[in-house]
């Protein structure tokens, strides 16, 4: 892909304000796959991230009536997710990605890595087949959360948590087709360095290069003309 292929979005509130409800409700449901169950808040920013970015991508296709259904994959926040949603028909997975803001701008956006956990032989990639397509995403600016009490073993609401700050953009960058992914996809060994992870990563994924796969933006331009025949 491009960098002028790179769609950028505002992050607004009420689309945190969907990440930070999901969150509450899920927190205590949701597989801890980077090992933060010593801290509450900084699981509960990595899920309301999620939704949070889901609600802006969403807002999106709405704006400009790209047809699009987002109900469908959801489960009861007891239970994971089947899917994220569907795209143009196609069921369509969203990874998101922190990026310190000297890297928040598409000509190093490429430089990043799509990355899929593979951390154990039941993790996201070998599940990949329940999918048609990946969306990767990256975002400007930390969510960043405060417990205002130390029970973090109760069911926490809204008052119990301060922001101290929240994401601003999203970059919906690449969209490949899981076969795609395969072909273009190898093993990134927990501790890789790469853009979005300084320090490296956190756990053993599969991925490559974001500007070695197709964009978001071209797959939604060639669905349309294929729809429009």
């Amino acid at each position: 892909m491009r960098a002028e292929e790179m769609i950028c979005l505002a992050i607004l509130p009420p689309e945190v304000e969907a990440g930070m409800r999901y969150a509450l409700q899920s927190l205590h449901y949701t597989f801890d796959r980077m090992g933060y169950e010593r801290d509450a808040a900084q699981r509960l920013a990595k899920i309301a991230l999620g939704k949070t970015c889901e609600a802006t991508l969403i807002r999106f296709l709405r704006q400009h009536a790209i047809p699009h259904l987002s109900a469908e994959g959801a489960t009861p926040h007891t239970d994971p997710d089947r899917f994220d949603l569907r795209i143009l028909n196609e069921v369509v997975d969203l990874k998101t990605f922190s990026v310190p803001d000297q890297v928040a701008q598409p000509e190093r956006l490429l430089h990043c890595l799509a990355l899929v956990p593979n951390h154990h032989a039941k993790d996201q990639w070998s599940r990949r087949q329940h999918y048609e397509r990946l969306l990767f995403g990256f975002f400007k600016g930390k969510m960043r959360l405060q417990l205002k009490t130390a029970e973090a073993k109760k069911e926490l609401c809204a008052e119990d948590v301060e922001r101290v700050s929240v994401p601003t953009v999203l970059y919906l960058a690449a969209a490949p087709t899981i076969s795609e992914c395969e072909q273009q996809f190898h093993a990134i060994r927990r501790g890789t360095v790469c853009p979005q992870y300084p320090h490296g990563t956190r756990i053993d994924n599969m991925g490559c290069r974001i500007r070695e796969l197709s964009s978001f933006q071209n797959f939604l331009t060639k669905m349309e003309k294929f729809q429009r025949r």
